[in-house]
């Protein structure tokens, strides 16, 4: 560690354990953790030795829903390669002990330290636990369900044709095929075979399913 970075980790030390929320300060080239606060630690139930200890791929597996990483990972990425002194923001699901929900927190995170060539050697960042009662928690919430539903379901969506997410909109609905083919000038039979393949192709099970696809996809 250079001078300069150890001081300013001697000085973030100082106040780090009266802050409310986890300080947590990562090295870039290696993504080890060099230093998390008391309250960091006591939210993950660990010790900063058992968390160098684990590695980088260990911890974030262990205590973060990995998918939510498609969303900050590029933020992060660019604000390392960036030389301003910019802050990403973000929202993380964190799992802690004795809870089996994940927990969300509300993340910032910036350079702390950079090396004699101007480069980023150390990040910085802030994570809130957001109150699961609070209604901003629960839009939150259901913003990211949605977003992994997205993910996990669009290579099925894409499979579908531009008649068929037609249909697939009625069908959530609440139309019969009749009804559907009425709307649409089409065949009772051509109507109820679209709904069908849209079925298959979706994996629905139920109207319910329809209505999930449908509302993601802004078709409702």
């Amino acid at each position: 560690m250079d001078k300069t970075f150890t001081q300013k980790l001697s000085d973030i030390q100082s106040i780090a354990d009266d802050l409310p929320s986890a300080l947590i300060i990562h090295e870039v080239e290696t993504l080890q953790i060099v230093y998390m606060n008391s309250v960091g630690l006591d939210i993950l139930g660990t010790t900063l030795d058992e968390l160098q200890a684990m590695g980088p791929e260990t911890y974030h597996v262990k205590y973060f829903n990995t998918e939510d990483s498609n969303e900050y990972v590029p933020k992060i990425l660019h604000l390392i390669k960036s030389k301003t002194q910019e802050q990403v923001s973000y929202f993380q699901q964190v799992r802690v002990p004795d809870n089996p929900e994940w927990q969300l927190f509300v993340s910032n995170t910036k350079v702390f330290a950079r090396n004699e060539a101007g480069d980023a050697a150390y990040l910085l960042t802030i994570a809130s636990r957001l109150d699961p009662v609070h209604h901003i928690t629960t839009k939150v919430n259901r913003l990211m369900h949605e977003i992994a539903f997205l993910r996990h379901n669009n290579l099925l969506f894409l499979t579908l044709t531009r008649r068929e997410k037609e249909i697939l909109k009625y069908i959530a609905m609440g139309m019969s095929s009749a009804e559907i083919s009425a709307k649409l000038f089409i065949a009772p039979a051509t109507a109820e075979t679209h709904r069908k393949n849209i079925k298959n192709k979706l994996h629905l099970k139920n109207n319910y399913d329809a209505v999930m696809f449908a509302q993601a996809y802004n078709l409702v």
